[in-house]
């Protein structure tokens, strides 16, 4: 029992790491998200580069992953907003052999949109938007060329409809949902898995540093990390073009699309990044 019990693990993680091994990048990974993304990713045997600002926090992840699961772990501290960053990460990975890429990073702006600068928002663009662009590019036309490999790309439930006080936030996480579920139908010929995750409020230390006010049923319950990234691979491998992690998230967006116009779902949005924030909310995640 025992031994054909070990045969099947064996097997489900070779079968894991033969899709979408043997290399795995993180884009933003040095806690929240990220860090789950790593911490499940290396359970499947699949070895890691993890990118993202803060070199301190990559390394503890690097050390613990490595003495947990034995696998290899390559920590690239850089700023994924960075005019380099792509050029760097290209350089930094040309002898490696990635078959997933999770692009997790994301700057998300709260209050109303006049109150950020400018040059916020351009950095916004550059790390919601170029980033996955230029790093989706360049390894889907690696994973096309083997025929094999998968992406997941990290959307927002603030992208579905305009998002009243995370409205650059939500515009730029419609575009991550967009790029990911066109490849999904692009690059499935191709045996390449393309899937965006929608997630809702999400207990990451981003998350509970906006200090969101409790308005009872108004301010959602936050998913875990580990729930929203087990949902997000499991929905890769099963070649979904989305997934919305979370059945309250689930029965949310199906009120919301099916039951509301768009103009009355702006509005519901609205009110509820009102009551949870208020207008003059300004804050921006580290």
């Amino acid at each position: 029992m025992l031994a054909s019990l070990s045969f099947c693990m064996t097997s489900k993680s070779s079968s894991f790491i033969n899709q979408y091994g043997p290399w795995a990048l993180i884009a933003g990974s040095s806690e929240g998200l990220g860090a789950a993304f790593a911490e499940e990713l290396a359970s499947k045997g699949l070895n890691l580069v993890l990118i993202a600002r803060r070199e301190n926090l990559l390394q503890k992840i690097s050390e613990n992953l490595q003495t947990k699961y034995g696998v290899e772990v390559i920590v690239l501290p850089l700023d994924l907003s960075s005019p380099d960053m792509f050029e760097t990460i290209k350089a930094e990975t040309k002898d490696l052999d990635i078959g997933l890429v999770v692009f997790n990073a994301g700057l998300g702006p709260i209050g109303l949109f006049t109150t950020h600068s400018i040059e916020t928002h351009l950095k916004v663009i550059n790390l919601n938007c170029v980033g996955p662009m230029s790093l989706t590019h360049h390894f889907c036309s690696e994973m096309k060329e083997k025929g094999k490999g998968g992406i997941i790309l990290m959307s927002s439930m603030a992208g579905l409809q305009g998002s009243p006080i995370h409205a650059h936030y939500g515009a730029t996480r419609a575009y991550t949902r967009h790029l990911a579920e066109s490849l999904w139908y692009e690059m499935k010929k191709y045996n390449v898995h393309v899937t965006a995750c929608v997630a809702g409020a999400t207990e990451t230390p981003n998350y509970l540093l906006s200090e969101p006010r409790d308005k009872g049923l108004i301010k959602p319950k936050p998913t875990k990390p580990e729930k929203v990234v087990k949902t997000a691979v499991r929905g890769l491998v099963r070649n979904k073009h989305r997934v919305i992690p979370g059945f309250a998230n689930k029965l949310s967006v199906t009120f919301l699309l099916n039951l509301l116009s768009s103009k009355a779902r702006v509005k519901l949005m609205g009110f509820i990044a009102m009551k949870m924030y208020g207008e003059d909310k300004m804050h921006i995640n580290k």
